[in-house]
């Protein structure tokens, strides 16, 4: 008999899981329930017991995502909230989080439907948790060093799109990449530096104002 590949009591989660798999491999119009199921070795009437219909099940992916993500994130916080290299650790966090969990990055930013709002005011009244956390965290160490309040809006999108660039970069298998996954962000950092530092002394020559 071929043994199911989920735990007795455990299918909820189960179909969770799958269901993002399938979801990323297929697309949300040709995601079902049935399908699912057939992935998961059950009969088609048993996701049913969980949820009512495909759309219960994708609310629930995003949900399953989100609380995962947000507790990497609280938990970095709560190790690193007194130390000013706190957003290092929580870009850390959020590369490792979406490096371990590949099919998630997919899902999350690609088929969940979640929107993220980088305008001011989309990213100043983002309500996903995750993003607030990221957010109020920036802010808060942007203010404890007294960096310029005109500027730090464009540090913290600056900030999430070094962070999400990184992560799209490994997770995405048409792109290899062989270095220390858990340097690549202070490196990148440090050459960022570098890149600015090079642009600002060009301009300087050149006479032109920053």
């Amino acid at each position: 008999m071929e043994q199911k590949p989920y735990h007795h009591g455990n299918l909820r989660n189960t179909l969770i899981e799958v269901g993002i798999a399938l979801l990323n491999e297929q697309g949300q119009e040709n995601f079902s329930l049935r399908k699912v199921a057939t992935k998961c070795g059950v009969s088609h009437a048993a996701p049913y017991s969980h949820f009512e219909n495909k759309e219960a099940l994708i609310e629930a992916m995003k949900q399953h995502v989100t609380k995962q993500f947000t507790q990497v994130l609280e938990q970095t916080i709560q190790q690193h909230k007194n130390d000013l290299d706190i957003m290092l650790y929580l870009g850390n966090a959020y590369i490792s989080f979406f490096v371990e969990h590949k099919q998630y990055f997919t899902f999350l930013y690609g088929k969940s439907g979640i929107q993220f709002d980088f305008t001011e005011n989309g990213i100043l009244k983002n309500n996903y948790t995750p993003c607030n956390i990221f957010k109020k965290a920036a802010f808060d160490i942007m203010e404890k060093i007294e960096y310029p309040p005109q500027k730090r809006l464009d540090a913290l999108i600056a900030m999430i799109a070094l962070v999400h660039g990184i992560t799209a970069m490994l997770t995405t298998q048409q792109i290899l990449y062989e270095g220390d996954c858990k340097n690549l962000l202070k490196n990148s950092i440090s050459a960022n530096a570098l890149f600015t530092d090079i642009v600002t002394k060009q301009k300087q020559k050149k006479g032109e104002f920053l």
